[in-house]
C-alpha cells in the first residue's frame, strides 16, 4: 500500500474485494482509469485502496459514504469500487477516463 505524502491530493478507492472477491476485477479497472487519468492530467496525486473492512472502522472514508453504499448494498446494488476526492464521491463503481480527468482537474493541484 502507498503511504500517503501530504504534499499530494489522495484520490481513495473504497475496495468491497475484502467482503466480495468476485469483485477484483472492478477494482483493477478503476485502479488503471485512476492511474491513467492522474498521468494524462499531471495532478499531484496518489491513490490510496481503502477495504470496505477498514472503511467501516473509521479508515478514511466519511460516515454518511460508507451509508450511502450500504443503502445502495441492501438495495441489491452494487456500488463499488467508490472513488472519493477530498471526502467528495466522485464515482460509485467504475469510473470513466473522462470523469475521473474532469474530477481530478477541479479538485486537485497540478506537478
Amino acid at each position: 500500500m502507498i503511504k500517503p505524502d501530504p504534499s499530494k491530493t489522495t484520490v481513495v478507492m473504497l475496495s468491497a474485494t475484502c467482503c466480495i472477491p468476485s469483485m477484483a476485477g472492478f477494482d483493477d479497472q478503476a485502479k488503471e482509469i485512476i492511474e491513467q487519468a492522474i498521468i494524462e492530467t499531471g495532478a499531484n496525486a496518489q491513490l490510496k485502496v481503502v477495504s470496505a473492512t477498514s472503511a467501516m472502522f473509521g479508515g478514511g472514508v466519511p460516515r454518511k459514504v460508507m451509508g450511502e453504499l450500504m443503502d445502495m448494498f441492501n438495495q441489491g446494488r452494487m456500488s463499488t469500487p467508490a472513488i472519493l476526492i477530498n471526502g467528495e464521491v466522485i464515482s460509485y463503481g467504475v469510473p470513466t477516463l473522462e470523469i475521473m480527468k474532469e474530477a481530478l482537474n477541479k479538485f486537485v493541484r497540478k506537478i
